[in-house]
């Protein structure tokens, strides 16, 4: 009478305890179920099956299935009447073991949505076996070959005749049939199409592939997926190019692709470019790097969490675009970031990192506003078919400002009358100015400034930027622009600029202490940011600077004596902050301001409570 028990002439003949919250060990006492029949523990939370279930000769049925099982129990393999055993859906790891093959009366074996990672061939001593399932074992190596032709008889006559087809043609299509995710499904599919259908080899192989990206990509959720799976043509389907009846283009942007992005093998030996982005994937197979005629690949804009190392098998691969994927983090594989270089047709990365050394360690880091930038210019190159016109004129209008403080008080990029002059720089030189307001731009969030027109396009100029009459980046005018993020290193190879205004914004962290390698500044406005820790004694090394304005409220530290060396300061506004020490005296002997509010030339403002006084400093 109770719950789950079936008694036939007063035997316990089956326990029936599915989805019951049953958990932690199940042990036996003995062989007192000597007549048990069928044990469904199904759907529970079971870790652990005692030793002496081996002790249930008569036990016919198994279901351990949706447990949380971690290996298989070598106690299983004395039950040699059990004829179906089920233990899908657990945490079963490592191989398969070969104890399994002593269970010679198993009909029917579930082992998929586990961790096994391979198999022996003793299992095909299981003469009566007819159902053997193990799909969605992701990490299963190689199967071996007498294992593969001993499952392929278990398949229907018209299974065996299509998988005989698709193993003759289809690499790594025998593996598939019983390991990965999706093929089992595809596999059926393709059973019934070639029913309905008559396909010839290509057209089979080519739709088994198809298939597979359909249904592990979410296919049913697709935005458009007209006449997939469904007319019998594949090159009818939406988004698939196919000159010749080969599939050579699959163009499915912007489409709610996601999930896994899987191939099988190399059946879509043809393919030319394949354009996923601005979607929603999140792996890509390492199969990709079967696709040996691939020469674009853009997975821009999706939500990849690593980027396969086969990628570096696509010998013919020119374009590969992987920006906008803000959950990619860590190093790029060696092998993709010697393709990226191999295939670098304008000579970017050469030139970026001969003229930005610092990059060197960034530029193939996944999520860097380096690594963002390089693939940016490579993506625009692209579009631009043969080569990146970087004629500085499409980066910037030019006025021409009576002073260094006019520059900064009036519009350097929209004047009345911009003046365009016709002496144009070396590419190489414009793609590095390029490449560096770019890392500018990713590194504080440049989507959401107030001003960024134009900014990332080679036709128009870029909003907050000055150039002088020989076309060399000379002015950053960010004040007031919502740039949230921190300043990069490559800043400092802007080495004609002149002046630099970050002022009222939201960044944080360190002021570089490359800033310090731009000796032509004359102007530095950095207050009201986020900056903390201490003033770059480099900063010492701006010897043409006339105005530096770094009150926060967040440095802090002492005041570098190296500023001493700033013979041709006139403003030097430090207040605000928590620094310490003292001004150098040097400092109090300028005597070229005419608007200085003291005798001594130079007008200074500091936190006389912390800072001790000096004779020509204003206090705040």
């Amino acid at each position: 009478d109770w719950f789950g028990v079936q008694c036939t002439n007063d035997d316990v003949v089956e326990l029936k305890l599915a989805n019951n919250n049953v958990s932690g060990t199940v042990a036996l006492s003995g062989d007192c179920l000597g007549k048990l029949n069928i044990f469904d523990l199904s759907q529970n939370l079971i870790q652990k099956i005692d030793s002496n279930i081996g002790l249930l000769e008569n036990l016919s049925v198994l279901d351990l299935s949706g447990n949380l099982l971690q290996n298989i129990s070598s106690d299983l393999s004395t039950m040699t009447d059990l004829i179906e055993l089920d233990l899908s859906r657990n945490n079963i790891s490592g191989s398969i073991s070969d104890e399994l093959s002593a269970m010679t009366n198993l009909g029917k074996l579930n082992l998929t949505y586990n961790d096994l990672t391979g198999i022996s061939s003793s299992i095909v001593a299981l003469k009566k076996l007819r159902s053997f399932e193990m799909y969605h074992n992701e990490n299963m190596g190689r199967i071996p070959l007498e294992v593969i032709d001993f499952l392929q008889n278990l398949l229907t006559k018209d299974e065996q005749k299509i998988s005989e087809k698709l193993r003759s043609f289809v690499t790594n299509s025998d593996q598939d049939y019983f390991v990965r995710s999706m093929p089992n499904q595809v596999f059926e599919w393709i059973v019934d199409r070639s029913s309905r259908f008559v396909l010839d080899d290509k057209s089979l192989s080519q739709q088994y592939c198809t298939s597979m990206l359909f249904h592990s990509s979410n296919g049913k959720y697709w935005s458009n997926k007209t006449n997939w799976l469904e007319s019998r043509d594949e090159c009818d389907w939406y988004g698939v190019q196919c000159p010749n009846d080969d599939v050579v283009e699959l163009k499915l942007a912007n489409n709610n692709v996601s999930g896994t992005v899987a191939l099988s093998g190399d059946c879509l030996g043809k393919l030319n470019l394949f354009d996923l982005s601005q979607n929603s994937i999140q792996k890509i197979d390492s199969n990709i790097g079967l696709l040996e005629n691939l020469t674009v690949l853009d997975l821009s804009g999706n939500k990849l969490e690593n980027i396969p190392s086969q990628l570096g098998l696509l010998t013919k691969l020119s374009f590969l675009w992987l920006h906008e994927n803000p959950n990619l983090a860590g190093r790029i594989p060696s092998e993709v970031a010697k393709l990226m270089m191999r295939n670098d047709k304008i000579n970017a990365s050469e030139t970026i990192l001969s003229n930005v050394p610092v990059s060197r360690s960034t530029i193939f880091e996944y999520g860097t506003s380096q690594f963002r930038a390089f693939n940016d210019i490579l993506y625009r190159y692209r579009m631009q078919q043969d080569e990146i016109k970087l004629n500085s004129t499409y980066l910037v209008y030019r006025s021409q400002p009576t002073s260094p403080v006019a520059q900064l008080t009036s519009p350097i990029c929209y004047p009345a009358f911009p003046v365009l002059v016709q002496l144009d720089l070396p590419v190489a030189q414009l793609l590095v100015y390029q490449y560096i307001l770019m890392t500018l731009y990713f590194a504080t969030n440049g989507d959401s400034w107030r001003r960024n027109e134009h900014w990332l396009t080679s036709v128009n100029p870029w909003d907050n930027v000055a150039c002088n009459e020989y076309e060399e980046v000379t002015g950053l005018d960010m004040r007031l622009n919502n740039v949230d993020g921190t300043l990069p290193k490559e800043l400092g190879d802007l080495t004609k600029l002149t002046y630099l205004n970050l002022e009222s914004n939201s960044l944080h962290g360190s002021i570089v202490s490359e800033i310090g390698q731009l000796t032509n500044l004359e102007l530095i406005y950095l207050h009201d940011n986020a900056f903390t820790g201490s003033i770059p004694s480099e900063l010492g090394l701006l010897t043409g600077l006339t105005s530096l304005d770094l009150h926060s409220k967040t440095l802090s530290g002492p005041i570098p004596k190296e500023l001493g060396q700033l013979t041709n300061l006139e403003y030097l506004y430090l207040h605000e902050n928590n620094l310490d020490g003292t001004i150098p005296s040097a400092l109090c002997n300028n005597s070229g301001c005419a608007l200085c509010n003291n005798s001594f030339g130079i007008d200074i403002v500091i936190d006389c409570l912390q800072v001790e006084e000096c004779a020509c400093c204003d206090c705040y």
